[in-house]
């Protein structure tokens, strides 16, 4: 017995020994553990740069950086003093300097139209004045923002992971911080997100253009209408003239029994409607000059010098050779085609955040060295599971799921939006066609008055005025021959004036000018 207690006590004695000796062993042999051969030809190619993993992303991001900061660079050397030419118009070199204090100088641009002004002066000081252009430009500056948000969430990402990825708790597994690679993969989803930032800024620069080419079209139309109006103006005063000669004619044949108090005082009647028509023009004159200075941004009360002299194009490609132009250029195509694309890097980016990848997910882990095992072990190198969660009820994706109706709703926005573009397509090819041909018909007709009617028009009343003058023409058709010469001469003017109008409306439809820019 006395045996039996001696041999438990020195087992008791030796047993700490024995175990501490073995957990040495045990340690040394954890310490100098290395990876299989296997898993050293597999690791080996990646660890050609020594850099630290950390240090490659931060590599990467700042070049993704760049190009976003590079992209906003361009855009803004495009809105910078002296880039004027743009897809639509391009102001005339020689008159811009000369009128870029008007750009914030009222009285500048009143100095303008007080005196002579011609198409290319009104084009280029509604492209610096305008308020709706301003208004386009100031949004399309916010637009450009967007490039230095979308990185703003990557690095709050970035910072969150330098801070917490070294940190060891006190219990349980010490494992590090995952890296957030896991679940923001990147730099696929910066570069989808700098790509859907591009795209809405291709919008934007489109909206403004769209404004642009929509008070540029104005402004031209009003130019013709004012120049149309001055010759208006003038022919009703020489209609006028003409009708006081016919009247001192009927008043003779009169006075002499060769005619009836009906046809003086029919001549009288249509004086006072030319006289009426006379003050009637002056004031439509009135309300396309305040359209005018409502472009400009200027008072209404300003007194406009009338319009130089000026002569339209008279030229007119095939409308084949427009369609395809049109397509290319046009502003809502372009501007749809943008949001396109902006819907569809959404999509992408959605997809790549929320929707489990087909892999292990092997490649979101860093490349580090197997130094450690046991409780004291670094974070693992690579995927030791393909279990449905990492953790105590992580999944793998975390947002896997939660936003799938969002995505079918995106889905079907981007496939309506789609069936827009189609539809502005066709409405570009009808409008083009139209305008086409009220363009071509303004040149047919202001060929035919200007090569036949109005001459035929002034022989007639040449001839009715000295027939009547000997009794030899009615006063009936005297009268005739003298409304005819009206509305030839006005007819022509209309034309003249409707082929820059045409011409403006066309260009508008085509989003850009006919002829190429020398």
């Amino acid at each position: 017995m006395k045996f039996l207690q001696i041999g438990v006590w020195i087992l008791l004695v030796l047993s700490p020994l024995i175990g501490c000796s073995g957990y040495r062993e045990r340690v040394r042999e954890l310490e100098n553990y290395q990876p299989s051969a296997f898993y050293q030809s597999i690791a080996r190619p990646r660890q050609a740069d020594k850099r630290p993993p950390s240090e490659l992303s931060d590599k990467e991001f700042r070049a993704q950086i760049a190009k976003l900061e590079e992209k906003k660079s361009a855009w803004e050397r495009t809105l910078q003093e002296g880039e004027w030419k743009t897809a639509f118009y391009a102001p005339d070199p020689e008159r811009l300097p000369s009128l870029l204090p008007a750009q914030q100088d009222s009285s500048a641009a009143q100095r303008v139209l007080e005196t002579p002004f011609s198409l290319a002066d009104l084009e280029i000081l509604a492209f610096l004045r305008n308020p709706a252009i301003k208004a386009a430009e100031k949004n399309f500056r916010a637009a450009l923002e967007s490039y230095s948000e979308v990185a703003n969430l990557d690095e709050i990402i970035r910072q969150y992971t330098a801070f917490t990825e070294a940190l060891r708790p006190g219990i349980g597994p010490m494992v590090g911080g995952e890296p957030m690679e896991t679940k923001f993969p990147f730099p696929g989803v910066l570069a989808l997100k700098g790509e859907v930032a591009h795209q809405g800024v291709v919008a934007a620069w489109e909206t403004l253009e769209i404004a642009r080419r929509r008070v540029l079209t104005a402004a031209r139309k009003s130019y013709w209408d004012l120049v149309f109006l001055r010759k208006s103006g003038e022919i009703t005063g020489q209609m006028v003239s003409l009708l006081n000669q016919l009247d001192a004619v009927a008043a003779t044949r009169y006075e002499t029994g060769k005619t009836s108090f009906q046809d003086l005082i029919r001549v009288r009647i249509e004086r006072d409607k030319s006289e009426e028509d006379l003050r009637t023009i002056g004031e439509q004159q009135r309300n396309t000059e305040v359209r005018v200075l409502a472009l400009l941004n200027l008072s209404p009360m300003i007194q406009m010098a009338p319009p130089l002299p000026s002569e339209p194009p008279r030229t007119l490609p095939e409308v084949k050779t427009i369609y395809p132009v049109a397509l290319e250029r046009k502003q809502e195509v372009r501007r749809l085609k943008a949001n396109v694309g902006r819907i569809e890097r959404m999509i992408e980016m959605a997809e790549t955040m929320i929707f489990p990848p087909y892999s292990l997910n092997l490649s979101f882990f860093e490349d580090e060295a197997i130094n450690q095992v046991g409780t004291g072990r670094g974070e693992e190198p690579f995927s030791t599971s393909i279990s449905a969660s990492r953790g105590t009820g992580l999944p793998k994706t975390p947002w896997y799921g939660s936003n799938d109706a969002y995505l079918r709703e995106t889905r079907q926005r981007l496939q309506a939006l789609k069936e827009e573009l189609r539809r502005m397509q066709d409405e570009t090819h009808l409008r083009v066609r139209e305008a086409w041909f009220q363009l071509d018909r303004t040149l047919r007709e202001e060929a035919l008055y200007h090569h036949r009617v109005v001459n035929l028009s002034q022989a007639a009343l040449e001839v009715s005025l000295r027939g009547y003058e000997t009794g030899k023409v009615s006063f009936a058709d005297a009268i005739a021959s003298y409304t005819t010469w009206l509305q030839a001469h006005l007819t022509l003017e209309r034309r003249r004036s409707d082929l820059g109008i045409y011409r403006a409306e066309l260009e508008e439809a085509v989003g850009g000018p006919l002829e190429e820019r020398r």
